[in-house]
């Protein structure tokens, strides 16, 4: 495809005063989430086009033809869409060098309400109750950090609102087959609903907003004289690791009973034989108790102790080493893989033993994870408090987040189990 520097660049001005424009309109207020989500999206913008740029000034991409137009290799041009909607920054302080003037305020702007300093925080200006919602921009870019906490949110289909109101999740069914009807014949779409059933309802599970807290953490007074990055990146990093750490067990394991359903909860169960070990071919066949529709998305999940014992395994065929699984390649971004599906590491999964037994335990499962449906409540926005600890000459900080999740469709998600003895 063609891609216009000069075009780019004035693209790029355009959506940094749309930016200055919400933040002109919001006065002393925070965003609302309306704002905040056109702020998220021109922010993710201006990333890709920097990056195009960036490539295109070092010569990377292919030679330039006539008025800055030149050819772009559509591979070496990809961004990933979710490290660009993290700010296609490593870390908070290369996001801050690269900040926006109104982004390094909120920055500094949330780290001064971390430290007491209420009034330095003008764009983010605390509720009556002292909290504040830390934005999107810096809680995206501080949870790349922690991606390998997360893998059941990097498969899932994820539904982002802006309450924590209960919601139910409008599904249609996948398994419902059409009728042939005789040309003539009524087409079920008159008012007393003819044929042999109603039409079909768009219903499904409700979802709530179970809080989780990070558990507060106790900060001594001498560490707010840190710059902002590092109060932010240090402290509010922490706690938020806190919190993906227990989303991704309840997304894995939990019961749905007052907190989120994991997948493995409600997942079609493939039982082997008791005193089994797991080997190549009970992961072939774990995969095809899935139906075929939900198959080609499909992508195993384990832990690394089992990934590390499924590793050693050869073909089995006499005298051959060669392996059925395949190796990450980090030059190209490509995730191991057994049998040719993506394996996904998940140490929230339960481990085999040392000679591949598992009683009473999932460690594999295998299935299409965007059947996995994960709320998350206000868009996903941490909830920070502080309050002063005068006793000890500090102050503790705690944050909150909301999240449930529900598996759409048993079938779409297989889970290996052994029988009982």
């Amino acid at each position: 495809m063609l891609f216009n520097v000069h075009e780019a660049r004035r693209r790029k001005a355009e959506l940094r005063a749309q930016m200055a424009d919400l933040h002109r309109t919001a006065g002393d207020k925070a965003l609302t989430s309306v704002q905040q989500k056109q702020w998220n999206e021109a922010t993710a913008e201006i990333c890709d086009l920097e990056s195009k740029i960036a490539k295109h000034e070092a010569g990377s991409m292919a030679e330039a033809g006539p008025h800055g137009v030149i050819n772009v290799d559509h591979a070496s041009a990809h961004v990933d869409s979710r490290a660009v909607a993290r700010g296609a920054g490593n870390n908070l302080r290369e996001l801050y060098a690269r900040a926006t003037p109104e982004e390094r305020a909120q920055i500094d702007g949330l780290a001064a309400t971390l430290s007491g300093r209420i009034n330095a925080s003008a764009d983010l200006r605390p509720s009556a109750d002292g909290g504040v919602v830390i934005p999107t921009f810096i809680t995206d870019t501080l949870e790349r950090n922690y991606t390998a906490f997360a893998p059941v949110v990097s498969v899932a289909r994820i539904w982002g609102t802006d309450t924590g109101a209960d919601q139910v999740f409008p599904v249609l069914s996948d398994s419902e087959v059409a009728e042939q009807l005789d040309a003539a014949a009524s087409t079920g779409a008159d008012a007393t609903v003819s044929g042999d059933t109603p039409p079909t309802d768009l219903t499904g599970p409700t979802l709530k907003a179970y809080k989780i807290s990070s558990k507060p953490v106790f900060i001594n007074r001498e560490i707010f004289t840190d710059s902002p990055v590092n109060i932010i990146e240090e402290i509010v990093g922490a706690l938020l690791a806190r919190i993906i750490r227990l989303e991704n067990a309840r997304y894995t394991k939990g019961t749905g009973s007052g907190q989120a359903e994991g997948f493995l909860t409600n997942a079609t169960a493939y039982t082997i034989a008791h005193g089994s070990a797991l080997d190549l071919d009970v992961c072939l066949d774990l995969a095809y108790t899935v139906p075929a529709l939900y198959r080609p998305q499909g992508a195993y999940m384990m832990s690394d102790t089992t990934a590390k014992y499924l590793r050693k395994l050869k073909t089995g065929i006499s005298g051959d080493k060669r392996q059925l699984w395949a190796d990450a390649d980090a030059t190209k971004g490509t995730p191991a893989t057994l049998h040719g599906y993506p394996v996904v590491i998940n140490n929230d999964m339960d481990d085999v033993s040392s000679d591949g037994t598992f009683a009473s335990k999932n460690p594999v499962a295998f299935g299409d994870y965007k059947r996995f449906i994960i709320r998350q409540a206000e868009n996903n926005q941490p909830y920070a408090y502080r309050y002063s600890v005068p006793a000890r000459d500090g102050s503790a900080v705690i944050l909150f987040r909301r999240s449930d999740s529900k598996l759409l469709v048993s079938t779409a998600i297989s889970k290996l189990a052994v029988a009982a003895s």
